[in-house]
């Protein structure tokens, strides 16, 4: 046996295999493609929302408004979405009616993209908001779907194989999603600084719309198998509130809220101080953005095959505290060589955070109750996301003024790495204080947390490089003391 396999037996014990092809149903394999259909819609899409917001020349109010006024609407339509099918049994119906909608929304961010050429982009300040509004209605009909899609997928993949499953979905996602990436960024590069710069935001949100009507006809390939509601799986967002001190999937609700207030923190300035501070290109900015992309689908089947023998508690253990150090590096660096890695490092930690994040809610909850789970869960992060970013925006808007006494104490060299400092503190203060608070709710195979955090980082070399990297990091800028 060669090293290789012998670490993957350690890592995976009785389940290293792949799934077969006759676990990998047709609709099953709707699923997937609809995934690649989605993931290529947010690569050429979604992830340049706060580019396009750049180019419009936004304040960094309107920056920060833009990424978290959707999510807010996203969060809200969530509810809605679950009074449909608790009405409307048909949840492929649904479920496609809203892709359409979602798919016409970019339609029209195109047409936006068309009409705001560069001459009449300072001059037309109401553009910025219609680029809010749009992404409002983006985002307002893809939470209408989600819980239908958590609803409708829940019962089409056994729960036996979901880590993997979801594992190989989000693999082939992510290659979609950094391959339209790295083609946007090409677009957006060809005409950087010219008066055609407009028609590159205009062409790829074209081809988002494209992508996204392609994942609403696999969508019609979906099994849609009877949703059975009785009136006692209905609960309001009030009671779900009261039972929170003493559910466990509460607790897992308001864990990620406040991991998402801290992370909200600082999310939408990450393309301001690369676009604005750094002066990176477009190509540059991509190439970043996308990294963290390729990394989460190189790793995420191994994070779901780790999800379906340890559990989705112990991936979060490890890839919490990640997610909450990933901001650090930014402070310290301006080398595209070192931002790489700690891109690459970020790509891995996500990557385990958000399956694990997924797969505990179907674990946490009957197939009843999971689409107004998911709706009130939604609606919490989003909550706290909203107010990350409004705290957020209002601290980076006093770092912008010279005069003001904060900004004058702080001795960063770009007004926004404070903000990236405090977003990595408010994720620490949310795992500390939370993450203890719930627990697995699987017959998992034990081990502990140092084991499993080894084991990873000795199969994997991606991680073990981005451990090493971050490591050296560390050591350069804080030298042990005596």
């Amino acid at each position: 046996m060669s090293p290789t396999q012998a670490d993957n037996s350690i890592l995976t014990g009785d389940t290293p295999r792949n799934l077969t092809p006759e676990e990998i149903t047709p609709a099953l394999k709707a699923s997937i493609r609809d995934g690649i259909g989605h993931a290529g819609m947010i690569g050429f899409g979604e992830n340049f929302l706060g580019a396009f917001g750049v180019f419009l020349q936004a304040s960094v109010t309107q920056i920060a408004l833009l990424a978290t006024l959707p999510q807010l609407a996203s969060a809200v339509s969530q509810n809605l979405g679950v009074w449909f099918i608790e009405r409307y049994p048909d949840r492929r119906e649904i479920l496609v009616r809203g892709i359409i909608v979602n798919a016409m929304t970019w339609g029209a961010l195109a047409l936006l993209a068309l009409l705001a050429v560069p001459a009449t982009v300072e001059s037309s300040a109401p553009v910025p908001w219609i680029l809010i509004i749009l992404a409002m209605a983006y985002f307002a009909s893809a939470g209408f779907t989600n819980p239908v899609w958590s609803s409708l997928i829940g019962d089409l993949v056994r729960p036996e194989f979901r880590g993997r499953f979801f594992g190989k979905r989000s693999r082939w996602n992510g290659f979609a999603t950094f391959s339209a990436m790295l083609l946007a960024g090409q677009i957006l590069t060809y005409g950087q600084g010219t008066v055609h710069e407009n028609l590159g935001f205009a062409l790829i949100f074209c081809l988002a719309f494209i992508l996204r009507s392609l994942s609403a006809y696999y969508t019609t390939h979906y099994d849609n198998p009877p949703f059975s509601y009785r009136r006692e799986h209905h609960f309001s967002f009030v009671q779900f509130l009261r039972r929170a001190p003493w559910s466990n999937f509460a607790r897992f609700v308001f864990f990620l809220g406040t991991i998402n207030f801290g992370v909200a923190f600082s999310a939408p300035f990450f393309a301001v101080h690369m676009l604005r501070d750094l002066k990176f290109s477009y190509g540059t900015f991509t190439m970043l953005t996308a990294i963290v992309t390729v990394t989460q689908f190189l790793t995420m089947q191994l994070w779901g095959r780790i999800s379906d023998q340890f559990g989705n508690k112990k991936i979060l253990n490890i890839c919490a505290y990640g997610v909450a150090l990933s901001p650090l590096p930014w402070l310290f660096t301006e080398r595209i060589d070192l931002l790489i890695f700690a891109q690459i490092y970020s790509g891995v930690v996500w990557a385990g955070y958000n399956l694990a994040s997924t797969n505990f809610i179907f674990d946490a909850v009957t197939p009843p109750k999971i689409p107004r789970c998911a709706a009130y869960q939604a609606l919490v992060s989003a909550i706290f996301f909203f107010l990350g970013s409004l705290v957020g925006s209002t601290v980076a808007e006093s770092l912008s003024h010279p005069g003001n006494p904060l900004s004058s104490s702080l001795t960063f060299a770009h007004p926004l790495l404070p903000i990236f400092f405090l977003s990595s503190i408010c994720r620490l203060i949310a795992v500390t204080v939370f993450l203890p608070r719930f627990q697995e709710v699987r017959t998992v195979q034990p081990i502990q947390t140092k084991e499993l955090l080894f084991r990873i980082v000795g199969y994997t070399p991606l991680l073990g490089s981005s451990f090493e990297v971050i490591s050296s990091i560390r050591k350069k800028h804080f030298p042990p003391k005596d």
